[in-house]
């Protein structure tokens, strides 16, 4: 499933736009309107605009269950500069539903 917007939280600000490497979404700079998933299909599920969102205002569902947060037990306790961003990519993780259409929680 594509990125979803929540136009209640959505600001306009384009930040979703900038970071997705694979422009999913289309934001008219110059007025400023909300964002639109323009090519759903190419979206790899990457979640930078999930994560990078200052609103909260895009969700993702990923068709798969997966968790993006390391584990300590590979790689060891996380750095002062580690901590801000593993803390946001498991609160990402967190937020992911499974398709409802293909059961489970």
């Amino acid at each position: 499933m594509p990125p979803v917007i929540d136009w209640k939280l959505c600001n306009a600000c384009g930040i979703c736009y900038q970071v997705c490497p694979q422009d999913v979404f289309f934001f008219d700079k110059k007025q400023k309107a909300m964002p639109v998933i323009a090519y759903p299909r190419e979206c790899w599920y990457c979640g930078a605009c999930v994560i990078d969102c200052p609103q909260g205002a895009v969700s993702l569902t990923l068709p798969l269950p997966l968790h993006i947060v390391p584990s300590p037990a590979l790689y060891g306790p996380p750095g002062p500069d580690e901590e801000e961003a593993l803390g946001r990519a498991a609160d990402f993780s967190r937020s992911i539903e499974q398709d409802p259409m293909e059961g489970g929680p």
